[in-house]
């Protein structure tokens, strides 16, 4: 049995795993990911290739650099103005070997990281509340390895170093009483029309939203490989298919499979939302979070034998009309993806397995309008975005109550979503103080199913990386990490915290938006940086942050802007005549330059701070908010930095 240490432990090769080493080891962090199977990337390289996230501008950091990469790849290797350089979309559309590229590209990018393919947990020790060493096992020659390390990270999607050091979690469905969800637990709903049909109880279960491989099909003759009929084939697990034929339900192969194009001819083929026999298999995924090796080896093949006998099914059956048995022949795998696993996907889509018992819980509010608010709830400690529908696969077949219209469990609610902050709270459990949990967060199943997307978790585990680096530095359990300074070190490393419509990435104001952002500065998605600053909010602003790390000996605003500088004889002066304070800033309702500056000198002798601050070095009269707020974020920095870790 060998032994390594180092300063962090990443498990589980997912986009968030990748993102957690990158940000790690960025920060100096020796830095070992270990992944249990032979294949790095998670589903971004396992065949899903049309990207989860409805906005890139709600989404920063490090998923904003692997779009880059693969845009980069499509240029130089086609031209910028291919086919393929625009039918990659920026980014958002990619073929599994090329995010494969990226991934690769990005990881040996960094010397501080060491990956460890084929390397399975068996162990984790923990002792006074705190992971000591974990133990894998070389899934090809059985050979053990210790790892020790001061950190440690669970980038899985099961959760499985979570569940292993005793962390608590959960598996199902919440009522609708729990949360206060309006649409948790047992919901049959028309995908289509968004109709709540009957049989919608809102009762809690153990069921989990279903499975299935996100296939690489193409249509090109040249780079096509044949479907073949699987050993296990069962028709009957797809005749339903010709009744729904018959009713006028489907009369294309496309209203099956659901066909997302990506370069080269290929696609990123998943379950149809609309079709109630697609490449799900709902109920068939229960004993998947807790199974050890051999019961996910074989959900996963019975998953890929049901996937491959639909393919057969809907290209040979004779019973089908000729037109979409001709459509389906039309298709095979794509020759050059996956090559090693017989052109089929390497890896299961987990949609959903364990959900830890994290210091917040994110439920379906939390991705929705807030009452009274122009925005989601705001979170103080958020530490990345989302924007991606409430849904969820189904969790049953096809049942009478369903009307042939709805599988159970089985949504998607864009209009109700909007873009919503992260809280910090999501990823750190309340039980072991040196690991965070970016993948299987504690989240509701409601509100998991918008969380789960490969973009948010890849920024999750970005944030996670930044964390455990700051909490060996600093000493500092995850639990009591200063989240203020978390804060500070993703907005330097381009993460976003927040989302504002009018203030883009690249504006003078831009960190100090975002921090406030999630400080309740603003009611909703506009900062309106560049209007003149009223000195209204500038008192408030400033109050508030008095309540920050860092704020606390932050001075008033002047009561004036008429005071003089010391030396000059004010007098004689009749106060008493002068206009009411009261009226006079009814007249005057907008924070001049000079006012600022000194509330800015009074600020600086007060806090013990020096440093340059954007509002100083100005000529305009007048004052914006992004000015303002940049120059409090400001003092709040340095006077934090002043300050013992």
């Amino acid at each position: 049995m060998t032994k390594e240490q180092t300063d962090l432990i990443v498990y589980g090769g997912t986009p968030g795993g990748i993102g957690a080493a990158l940000a790690a080891a960025r920060r100096g962090e020796r830095t070992v990911l270990i992944e249990p199977s032979p294949y790095i990337g998670g589903l971004m390289t396992s065949g899903l290739g049309e990207t989860d996230i409805r906005s890139v501008d709600s989404s920063g950091s490090i998923f904003g650099e692997f779009l880059n990469l693969v845009y980069e790849h499509y240029v130089t290797v086609y031209g910028e103005h291919s086919r393929q350089a625009k039918e990659c979309e920026r980014g958002l559309r990619f073929e599994p070997s090329v995010a494969a590229k990226v991934m690769s590209r990005l990881l040996s990018g960094e010397p501080g990281i060491a990956v460890r393919c084929d390397s399975e947990l068996v162990e984790a020790l923990t002792e006074d509340g705190r992971i000591v060493r974990i133990v894998a096992r070389d899934t090809r020659t059985g050979e053990r390895t210790v790892y020790e390390a001061a950190q440690y990270i669970d980038a899985t999607y099961e959760g499985d170093l979570a569940a292993m050091a005793g962390v608590p979690y959960r598996l199902g469905r919440e009522s609708r009483d729990e949360w206060n969800e309006e649409l948790a637990g047992k919901l049959y709903c028309e995908y289509r029309t968004k109709e709540i049909l009957p049989g919608s109880t809102g009762e809690s279960d153990e069921l989990l939203q279903a499975y299935n491989f996100r296939l690489c099909m193409t249509d090109v003759p040249d780079n096509r490989v044949p479907f073949t009929k699987p050993d296990h084939y069962d028709r009957s697990e797809y005749t339903s298919l010709l009744d729904d034929i018959a009713a006028g339900r489907l009369d294309t192969y496309g209203q099956i499979v659901k066909l997302s194009r990506i370069p080269n001819g290929k696609t990123d083929t998943n379950n149809h939302h609309n079709c109630s026999c697609s490449t799900d298999l709902p109920g068939e995924n229960l004993e998947y979070p807790e199974g050890g090796r051999e019961v996910r080896e074989r959900i996963a093949k019975r998953h890929k034998d049901y996937i491959q006998g639909l393919l057969w099914f809907l290209q040979d059956d004779p019973a089908l009309p000729e037109s979409i048995r001709a459509e389906a022949r039309r298709w095979g795998y794509a020759a050059d993806e996956f090559p090693e696993t017989g052109h089929f996907p390497p890896q299961l889509y987990v949609r959903e397995a364990r959900r830890i018992v994290g210091r917040y819980v994110f439920t379906e509010n939390d991705a929705r309008l807030a009452p009274g608010l122009e925005r989601t709830p705001i979170h103080h400690d958020s530490i990345a975005t989302g924007d991606y529908a409430i849904d969820s696969h189904a969790t049953r077949k096809r049942e009478d109550i369903g009307q042939n219209r709805a599988l159970e469990g089985f949504f998607g609610f864009p209009s109700l979503t909007e873009v919503y902050q992260i809280p910090f709270g999501v990823m750190v459990p309340e039980t072991v103080a040196n690991l965070l949990v970016p993948v299987a967060v504690s989240a509701t199943h409601m509100g998991f199913g918008t969380i789960r997307m490969e973009p948010f978790w890849m920024q999750l585990g970005f944030a996670a990386g930044v964390a455990a680096a700051l909490c060996r530095t600093s000493g500092a359990e995850v639990q009591r990490l200063s989240v203020d300074r978390l804060q500070d070190a993703l907005i330097e490393a381009d993460q976003l915290i927040t989302y504002f419509r009018d203030a883009k990435a690249g504006h003078e104001a831009h960190p100090a938006l975002q921090y406030f952002g999630t400080k309740s500065f603003f009611t909703g998605y506009e900062a309106d940086p560049e209007s003149p600053c009223s000195v209204a909010d500038a008192s408030i602003w400033i109050n508030r942050a008095r309540a920050l790390p860092g704020g606390a000996g932050l001075p008033a605003l002047p009561a004036t802007d008429r005071i003089a500088p010391a030396g000059v004889d004010i007098g004689p002066r009749q106060l008493a005549g002068e206009l009411p304070y009261r009226d006079y800033w009814a007249a005057k309702p907008l924070l001049s330059r000079e006012m600022a500056a000194r509330w800015i000198g009074a600020a600086r002798r007060a806090l013990g701070v020096e440093g340059t601050l954007a509002l100083e070095g100005r000529e305009e009269a007048a004052v914006s908010r992004g000015e303002l707020l940049a120059a409090l974020y400001g003092l709040l920095k340095l006077s934090r930095d002043r300050q013992p870790s």
